[in-house]
């Protein structure tokens, strides 16, 4: 897929160590081999959910894609994005964020 001129995948599988992960999206930078790694922290505002999201960003940080807060590891840079407090997204927010990484 393509947007804007950026090329990404829409759960693209992501194996490492033998486990494969399906990412929410992937962004491959081909001139600096640099990976993104993309997923939505969505519905956070349920507790039951909040455990399986601290679960799959723990997996990410173990096997080298830290967020992007944290710098960028050894498989690449995640890139967190969130669900507003009441389910919606802000798509200009996700907009702007992506530009950032990107730039």
């Amino acid at each position: 897929m393509q947007n804007r001129g950026v090329e990404y995948g829409y759960e693209q599988p992501l194996t490492i160590d033998g486990v494969t992960k399906y990412p929410d999206f992937t962004v491959e930078d081909m001139e600096s081999g640099q990976r993104s790694t993309g997923s939505i922290a969505g519905c956070c505002m349920y507790p039951s959910y909040r455990p399986r999201w601290e679960a799959k960003l723990d997996w990410y940080r173990t096997h080298g894609i830290l967020p992007r807060a944290e710098g960028s590891g050894k498989y690449g840079t995640l890139i967190i994005t969130r669900d507003e407090a009441n389910g919606s997204i802000d798509s200009a927010k996700i907009t702007k964020l992506i530009a950032d990484v990107l730039s």
